[in-house]
């Protein structure tokens, strides 16, 4: 990769702009399973989990009852906002000009792409298909801004 394309306008690495994408992406997830409600954003993971009132939802594909849902949606969302925060504080080191920076986002990109290797086996188990496409092209995407990364840190 040509050393020009590492920098945006000269002054933001690719490196600072995948790290800030993946903390967000991972801080709105995050957040998303704690603070889900009918005029909040996202993906009701925990009504996922247990299903509409009228069918069974992925827990009942395991034969598990609803009340592992509160708990199961805890502790994802808690795995993501500590990916959050470790996307953060690389980016702190970044920005700091610390000479390990690009060595810590790609350590999170690899944390995070096996997450979502451990979520994509629980979309097996859940028999969930459509979880388990969005967790392939999430870790292609990670794939990718890890290989951005280490070429970006190598040409630096």
């Amino acid at each position: 990769m040509p050393i020009e394309f590492a920098k945006l306008n000269k002054t933001v690495t690719i490196t600072a702009v995948l790290a800030l994408h993946w903390s967000v992406f991972w801080l709105l997830n995050g957040l998303d399973k704690f603070l889900n409600t009918d005029n909040f954003f996202g993906v009701d993971f925990k009504n996922k989990l247990k299903g509409p009132p009228d069918q069974d939802g992925l827990l009942a594909n395991l034969g598990l009852g609803d009340g592992w849902a509160a708990p199961i949606a805890a502790i994802v969302g808690i795995i993501e906002l500590v990916l959050a925060l470790l996307f953060v504080g690389a980016l702190v080191s970044l920005a700091r000009r610390k000479a390990d920076s690009s060595d810590a986002i790609a350590a999170c990109l690899t944390l995070s792409i096996l997450f979502f290797a451990i979520l994509s086996a629980g979309a097996v188990l859940f028999g969930d298909r459509a979880a388990m496409e969005q967790h392939g092209i999430f870790i292609i995407a990670l794939l990718a801004s890890r290989v951005v990364v280490g070429k970006t840190a190598a040409n630096a």
